[in-house]
């Protein structure tokens, strides 16, 4: 199975998907309505936290975006990811850069965040984080949600959830004041400011 950059310079790429469910990507209708809305990622910094495919990083990539981190914990879909930034790298040589980063979203985020305050203002908002971790892990949402909210934070954090096994939208509203929210049947993307 394999699913497709929607725009940009890699539109049309096809990126590998593994069978069986260790990972859910980002349904192809909820990727088109947010990239949709947000066409041009010239000068942003893409950190996908559960990269899965790296569909989300590589289409912002494919638009743009001037780098993309992708953290992805498990091997087997590590390896997968990995041949899907080759790919895409050989076939539209002009991209941003991306970094591909063996860890679970939380260690990671605990660090980028130190690095996160010694940045300026104006890179501080030009970075991006992306949260989407297996709609049941809480958890993840919790305690990623926790840490950001402990700094400073003057970028963007667009959070994919579900509202029968994820993060209740409510919930999340309660949390942010200023958000837009895309919808694709019980899925969501929020974009946080």
């Amino acid at each position: 199975m394999s699913i497709k950059i929607l725009g940009g310079l890699a539109k049309g790429q096809a990126l590998l998907v593994p069978k069986g469910d260790l990972i859910r990507p980002t349904s192809v209708m909820l990727r088109r309505k947010i990239f949709d809305a947000r066409q041009d990622m010239s000068g942003y910094r893409f950190y996908d936290l559960c990269a899965g495919t790296g569909a989300m990083g590589l289409e912002a990539l494919s638009r743009g975006a001037e780098s993309v981190t992708l953290i992805e914990p498990n091997s087997k879909v590590f390896a997968l990811t990995k041949k899907n930034v080759e790919s895409i790298s050989k076939a539209s040589g002009e991209l941003g850069e991306v970094e591909l980063i063996k860890s679970n979203a939380v260690k990671w985020l605990e660090s980028f965040l130190h690095t996160y305050e010694t940045m300026n203002d104006e890179a501080k908002e030009s970075v991006i984080l992306f949260l989407d971790p297996p709609y049941l892990l809480h958890d993840i949402y919790h305690k990623c949600i926790d840490l950001i909210s402990k700094v400073d934070f003057q970028g963007e954090l667009w959070i994919e959830s579900d509202e029968q096994k994820g993060v209740k939208k409510k919930y999340l509203e309660n949390l942010f004041l200023d958000m837009k929210s895309y919808s694709q049947g019980t899925s969501f993307i929020l974009i946080v400011r």
